[in-house]
């Protein structure tokens, strides 16, 4: 049975032996012209769940990340449970187009392998798909903790591990990776501009007139934007935490998320003090409506702050690299 992950996705079916073998072929189809500037290895791992279209957005998603940095990209696909026991299948794809300054074209090559379980041979044969003299980073994607723990062999051949939160949950993130700090949360990394409007909206104000008396900090989401405010949550306790230590001042505040935004794509963030001073931020319909307001006993600020998230590829690059 075919896979319907792959037959979504763009390539020329192969035999799974001789993929690299295709890869040579059709770069010597694109010519003299064409420009090989792979640069790293980028494995997408899609679990089990993922369905034909979300796979190939995702697919579109690496094509544009490999524009920025060039790239070979692996894709492994796990077949659902029922099809476990069907052979490997494979595809091999080159994708050529005009760089920044448009007089040069140039190639990103992609290897594609739906595939049951876990097995050494499957390991071995990933392995060999990488290409040695670069180094390697794992994209995650619905794929089940179980069925990736006997992955985590392969784990230190990556300079980077990432997932969504939003979408992994914590278990993905609590398995016992070989190196922690080199997990890193795709929620997080997509808030960056958010973290940065805030941060220099913030700063406006002294650390002591920050830390002086807060009671609570609540972080709220809708639906599918945990992480996002997990990550909020963290970065705002470490920076407040950082005024206390500039102004010495105690903190003594509340840290809480919650999920009780009415709009499923609302983050809201609101700091309480103990004199009535008040501090509001809303994010909704992901970043074209968004608000700040900031209450003081002697001043009032608000005004609109709409920031989008940043784009699937850039925040991919930003949880890579940064």
């Amino acid at each position: 049975m075919a896979s319907d992950i792959l037959a979504a996705l763009p390539g020329s079916p192969v035999r799974v032996n001789e993929a690299l073998g295709a890869l040579a072929h059709a770069w010597a189809a694109e010519g003299e012209q064409a420009v090989r500037a792979s640069q790293m290895n980028l494995v997408l791992m899609l679990g089990e769940k993922v369905g034909p279209e979300e796979a190939a957005a995702l697919f579109e998603q690496a094509q544009s990340f490999a524009r920025r940095y060039p790239c070979r990209l692996v894709v492994l696909a796990q077949r659902p449970a029922a099809q476990d026991a069907l052979p490997p299948e494979a595809k091999a794809h080159v994708a050529c187009f005009l760089d920044f300054s448009r007089r040069d074209k140039r190639c990103c090559e992609a290897l594609l392998l739906a595939h049951g379980s876990h097995t050494l041979q499957l390991q071995s044969l990933v392995s060999t798909w990488l290409e040695a003299d670069l180094p390697a980073y794992l994209w995650c994607h619905k794929v089940d903790g179980a069925l990736l723990n006997p992955w985590l062999a392969l784990a230190p051949r990556f300079t980077r591990v990432v997932a969504d939160r939003s979408i992994e949950g914590d278990n993905f993130f609590d398995l016992k990776w070989p190196r922690t700090e080199s997990v890193r949360d795709l929620s997080v990394a997509r808030c960056l501009p958010v973290r940065q409007a805030l941060g220099q909206f913030l700063s406006s104000h002294s650390p002591a007139d920050l830390v002086r008396g807060l009671k609570n900090v609540t972080v709220s989401h809708g639906t599918g934007f945990r992480g996002e405010a997990l990550g909020l949550i963290a970065w705002m306790e470490k920076s407040l935490r950082a005024c206390s230590t500039v102004a010495t001042l105690p903190l003594t505040a509340k840290f809480t998320v919650t999920n009780t935004c009415k709009e499923n794509s609302c983050i809201a963030v609101e700091w309480m003090y103990d004199n009535g001073n008040h501090f509001a931020w809303e994010h909704a319909e992901h970043g074209t409506r968004a608000s700040v307001a900031l209450d003081y006993a002697t001043s009032h600020q608000a005004f609109a702050l709409a920031v989008p998230f940043l784009s699937p590829e850039v925040a991919l690059g930003e949880a890579l690299f940064f």
